[in-house]
C-alpha cells in the first residue's frame, strides 16, 4: 500500500477502514510516505515487535549492519525534532531511568494522589456548572491532564494552561510549535534550576530525576529537562484525547452512560474498553537492527517499523466485535499503552485520572 501515509487527512478521518483494510489485505506493507517504513497491523505481529527490543530498536540512533554511519531513528516516522527521554533509550539506559521513576508512577503511588486528582477534576467542574454549559475540551479534557501532570511533578501550576496548548501543537506539528517547544524546554529548565537550588520539603519525581547519578555524578541538566519532557508530553496530550473521546461516546450513548451513573463500580471496565476503541496513541515506530520477518514477511535490518496500535486494538483476531465499545468484554488485553520494556510509565495513572473524570461527571452531569 505505497499510499498509506498516517499524517494525511484521509488517514485522520477514515482510519479505522483503513487499518482493517490493511489487517485483512496487507498486514505488513510497505508505503514510500516519509522516505519508506513498513506498517504492522494485527495484533499478534504488533505484540511480537514489541516485545523484542533487541531487534526492534527505539534510540535516536543506531548501527545496522553494512552501514559505517548510525541511521537517524527513533519511536515516530518522521522523527521528532527532540529526543522523548527514556522512550527513544535502549537497554542498559532505558532500563536505569526506569527504576528512578517507576515508584512514582506505581499502582500505590497513584492510589495515594487519588483524592488530589479528585479535587482537581472538581475544581474544573465547578468554574462552569452553574453556567449550564461546558466546552468538553477547552473546560475538562485540556486542564485535567495538564494540571495533574504538573501537579504530580511538582511543578507550578502557574502555566497549566500555556504548557497544554504547547504540547498539543506539537502533537499535530501546528505551525510554529517548534518555537513553542523551545519556551516550554526553557521554562522547564529555569525551573529546575531554582529547585536545585531550594529543594522542597516533599520531593517528586522531578526531585528524583534532580536527586539520580549515573556513574558517580549527577543527571545533567539538559538530560533532567528532556526527561521532564518526556513525562509532561505522555501525560497531557494523550489524556486529552481518551477524555474527550470517551465522554463524547458517553453523550451520544446514554444507555451506556445511565449505566455507568447507576452502578460506577463498571467505570474501570469501561476506561481499558475505552482505552482500546480511542486508543489514545495511534502508532509507535521501532526500527530493525538485523534482518527479520514480521508475519512472514521480509524486514531488512535498518527499515523502520510503523507499530499501529489502534489497528492491532481492532483486531477481530483478538478481540470479539471490536468495533463496538464492550465494556463486558473479558480479557481486554489492549495494547494502547503498549507492551514490553517500552510500556507507558504513566498508564496507573491514565486510568486512575479517566476513572475519577468518569465518576465525577456523571455524579453531577448525569444528563450529560
Amino acid at each position: 500500500m505505497a499510499e498509506f501515509d498516517h499524517h494525511s487527512t484521509d488517514f485522520a478521518a477514515n482510519w479505522r477502514e483503513i487499518y482493517g483494510w490493511l489487517r485483512e489485505h496487507d498486514p505488513v506493507a510497505r508505503t514510500d510516505a516519509h522516505g519508506g517504513y513498513v506498517v504492522v497491523t494485527r495484533y499478534d505481529d504488533v505484540k511480537r515487535v514489541l516485545l523484542d527490543p533487541a531487534t526492534f530498536v527505539s534510540g535516536r540512533e543506531v548501527l545496522v549492519p553494512g552501514r559505517a554511519e548510525p541511521i537517524a531513528t527513533g519511536v515516530t516516522i518522521p522523527r521528532n525534532p527532540f529526543r522523548m527521554g527514556m522512550m527513544e533509550m535502549d537497554a542498559p539506559d532505558n532500563t536505569a531511568f526506569r527504576k528512578i521513576l517507576v515508584p512514582w508512577f506505581s499502582g500505590r503511588a497513584i492510589a495515594a494522589a487519588e483524592e488530589h486528582i479528585r479535587d482537581i477534576v472538581n475544581w474544573c467542574l465547578d468554574r462552569v456548572i452553574e453556567s449550564g454549559r461546558m466546552d468538553l475540551v477547552d473546560d475538562l479534557a485540556n486542564p485535567v491532564p495538564a494540571l495533574v501532570t504538573l501537579d504530580l511533578l511538582g511543578l507550578p501550576l502557574t502555566n497549566w494552561h500555556r504548557y497544554g496548548v504547547v504540547l498539543h501543537e506539537a502533537a499535530y506539528r501546528a505551525k510554529g510549535s517548534a518555537k513553542e517547544i523551545a519556551w516550554l524546554q526553557a521554562d522547564v529548565a529555569r525551573t529546575l534550576e531554582e529547585r536545585r537550588a531550594h529543594p522542597p520539603e516533599i520531593a517528586t519525581p522531578v526531585d528524583a530525576l534532580l536527586a539520580a547519578e549515573v556513574d558517580g555524578a549527577p543527571l545533567p541538566a539538559d538530560l533532567v529537562v528532556e526527561m521532564v519532557l518526556m513525562l509532561l508530553t505522555g501525560g497531557i496530550d494523550t489524556s486529552t484525547g481518551l477524555i474527550a473521546h470517551g465522554l463524547r461516546h458517553l453523550s451520544a450513548h446514554p444507555t451506556l452512560r445511565d449505566r455507568l451513573a447507576a452502578d460506577p463500580s463498571l467505570i474501570p471496565a469501561a476506561v481499558d474498553e475505552l482505552l482500546r476503541y480511542f486508543s489514545p496513541g495511534t502508532t509507535v515506530a521501532r526500527t530493525a537492527v538485523a534482518d527479520t520477518d514480521i508475519g512472514g514477511v521480509p524486514v531488512h535490518a535498518g527499515e523502520r517499523v510503523f507499530l499501529g496500535i489502534g489497528a492491532a486494538n481492532g483486531d477481530e483476531r483478538e478481540f470479539t466485535r471490536p468495533e463496538i465499545v464492550d465494556i463486558d468484554r473479558e480479557d481486554n488485553r489492549h495494547v494502547a499503552f503498549g507492551m514490553g520494556v517500552h510500556r507507558c510509565l504513566g498508564a496507573f495513572l491514565a486510568k486512575t485520572e479517566m476513572t475519577i473524570v468518569l465518576a465525577e461527571v456523571l455524579r453531577r452531569l448525569p444528563d450529560l
